[in-house]
């Protein structure tokens, strides 16, 4: 009887045994907590980590008597092996302590700066992942996680895609941690709030979210949180995965979430009341609530004078009308009504256009393909060598084009004006893409009638969308004077005394409106001036 019995709690042992070795590492450590006795641990650990040539274990004693068992365990290449060697081996090792604890190791004897206490596998395995060394003690039914990360990282460089002739000329990089003391410069400040998200079931992902209190609406900030928190993914490499489960409209070819490299354009718009999201292992931010009038500015605009960023302004304003409706029009006026021209210039256009077997909207379809191609391949190649295949390509297959009788002149200089106007507001690129070839449909249609209705069409779109409740089209529709001081034209910054109204509910004041030093003094300490 007794026999039987033993024989079944083996077999019960050995089917256990099983399905341990059957289980995922992931699914050994989930809520597993720490052991009192070291070898149980560090069996699990070298488990959980198997057929990993770049986990290290190091096992060693400690105590005066070194009659007390530790390891550390960490990864070669995501810790500095330095501060292991002389801020955890060596004052361990040639402790005279009789009586050791983890209390009394992270209280006298480690020389780390972060050490945080943990009690489950789980969080041991998340912080060597995360480039930290974790201390286990015999007898100790918790661990100590120590900060020791080290690992190469890109330096602070010029902007790539953000360039400006004034401003700062830096911009963020993979680092988390570099990007937000890059963003500390700026903001100078204790009211700046940044709140770690760890995201993604396999990448376990460092997201920061960062705002001002006091400036931000709470309200949009508990919504962001909410939104981030709700993500359930196995992975997030770039922002781009967090901005696609974020944005209010994920099926409008406009985004609702801004993205940026340069820390002084973030900070700027955290000081009007929006918030940063940042992700480990990307060097772009995103912010949130994102309005239509942001991405025709720049931080430059901030940086120079009022009267010719006004100007300027006005002329992206333009370009953006360019990119997205010339083709359009011109296939509209050229073809359907062609009584709209003076009499030259249609002459001169029928001439340059005489032998192309193709209508006026096929024209414009080739070229922009053409085109298409020459930028993508100009992107992906290396730069100099991208840049010499933008330009020769375009002038040899536009010459080549005319000379073959595929399309005409005037189509080739609609198209070159198209993708000029077009390089002026890169935010707005991908949506303009799509837009302008839907434009050239309803102008061939209907020419254009076909042309106010899809533009008409287009402003209801945009009047419709949301970001995070903030309207799209904010301040044009809800209609805000005071916010008009920073859209089509910039004020000078002592008239600009508002933040916007519907970002920033809770501090508005920026400074006192019309306040400025006067430049005029009779004397300085007793001199003439």
């Amino acid at each position: 009887m007794f026999q039987k019995l033993l024989d079944k709690v083996k077999l019960w042992l050995l089917s256990n045994e099983d399905e341990e070795q059957g289980q995922l590492p992931s699914e050994m450590v989930e809520g597993k907590k720490i052991a009192k006795k070291l070898k149980q641990n560090l069996a699990l650990i070298e488990d959980v980590f198997a057929d990993n040539y770049d986990i290290c274990i190091r096992e060693f004693l400690v105590g005066k008597d070194k009659s007390k068992d530790a390891f550390l365990v960490f990864i070669d290449g995501l810790t500095e092996e330095k501060i292991i060697s002389e801020n955890i081996l060596t004052p361990l090792m040639n402790s005279r302590e009789k009586a050791v604890d983890l209390e009394k190791i992270t209280k006298s004897i480690i020389s780390t700066a972060n050490v945080s206490e943990v009690f489950t596998i789980e969080e041991v395995v998340e912080g060597v992942g995360a480039g930290k060394t974790a201390l286990f003690l015999d007898n100790e039914e918790k661990a100590v996680l120590i900060d020791s990360v080290a690992f190469e990282s890109r330096a602070v460089e010029k902007p790539e895609v953000e360039t400006v002739i004034r401003g700062p000329k830096e911009s963020f990089v993979e680092d988390l941690s570099v990007n937000t003391s890059l963003l500390r410069r700026k903001l100078n400040n204790a009211n700046l709030k940044l709140e770690r998200i760890v995201l993604g079931q396999q990448t376990k992902t460092n997201i920061c979210l960062a705002y001002v209190k006091g400036i931000a609406n709470e309200k949009i900030v508990d919504e962001v949180r909410s939104r981030v928190s709700r993500i359930e993914i196995d992975a997030i490499l770039e922002s781009g995965y967090v901005e696609e489960f974020i944005e209010d409209h994920p099926l409008s070819l406009f985004s609702t979430v801004a993205n940026s490299e340069k820390p002084d354009l973030v900070a700027g718009k955290i000081l009007e009341g929006r918030i940063a999201i940042f992700v480990a292992g990307t060097p772009t931010v995103l912010t949130v609530p994102h309005i239509f009038v942001e991405s025709l500015m720049t931080t430059e605009d901030y940086y120079s004078g009022p009267y010719l960023v006004s100007l300027i302004r006005l002329i992206r304003y333009i370009a953006f009308v360019l990119t997205l409706l010339l083709p359009a029009l011109y296939v509209a006026v050229v073809a359907i009504h062609p009584e709209l021209l003076p009499t030259e210039l249609a002459i001169s256009v029928a001439i340059a256009s005489e032998g192309v077997p193709f209508p006026k909207a096929v024209e414009v379809l080739i070229m922009g393909f053409l085109f298409e191609i020459l930028r993508e391949a100009g992107v992906r190649m290396p730069r100099a060598v991208g840049q010499a295949i933008s330009i020769v390509g375009a002038l040899i297959l536009g010459d080549a084009a005319i000379n073959a009788g595929l399309v005409g002149a005037p189509v080739v200089i609609v198209t070159a004006l198209t993708a000029i106007s077009s390089f002026i507001i890169p935010p707005l690129t991908s949506a303009i893409t799509i837009l302008r070839l839907v434009a050239v449909l309803f102008a061939t249609a209907m020419g254009l009638p076909g042309v106010l209705t899809f533009s008409i069409a287009l402003v209801i779109h945009l009047a419709s969308l949301r970001s995070f409740g903030v309207p799209y089209l904010y301040p044009l529709a809800p209609l805000d004077i005071e916010g008009w001081k920073d859209v089509f034209i910039r004020v000078p910054w002592w008239l600009m005394a508002k933040r916007p109204e519907l970002i920033a509910k809770n501090n508005r004041w920026r400074s006192k409106l019309g306040q400025r030093p006067s430049p005029y003094r009779d004397e300085i300490e007793g001199d003439d001036f």
